[in-house]
């Protein structure tokens, strides 16, 4: 058994690059990630960061049992998530489809749903 959850919000676009030149851009010196960010508002770099910074910690301490996805509310999937769940303010997290946090939670409110949705 898993938990879902979907992060609903505006997300930089990065551009993929194929695996087999993944491992040579930092040996380039090119930093594709950190170049498409300053693109940003500070805004929207700030909650990417505090969105990535939740998601890592939710997988390092759940593992396996939390499946994690990002929808950019930009693209008719996002638009469509945003319809069906009444999301008027982003970031918003839908946990299993039945809880609904808009803003960035704490790490301990989140893993409390969960928690709770894991029983």
């Amino acid at each position: 058994m898993h938990v879902k959850v979907e992060i609903l919000s505006i997300f930089p676009t990065f551009y993929s690059i194929c695996r087999s030149c993944q491992p040579l851009l930092p040996a380039s010196g090119l930093s594709v990630i950190g170049e498409v960010l300053k693109e940003y508002p500070d805004e929207v770099r700030e909650n990417y960061r505090r969105i990535c910074d939740i998601a890592i910690s939710l997988t390092n301490y759940f593992g396996d049992k939390v499946r994690i996805d990002a929808v950019d509310v930009s693209t008719p999937q996002g638009i469509w998530k945003s319809l069906r769940y009444r999301v008027k303010k982003y970031p918003t997290f839908i946990i299993n489809g039945k809880h609904k946090i808009t803003g960035i939670p704490s790490f301990e409110e989140i893993k409390t749903i969960i928690v709770n949705e894991l029983k």
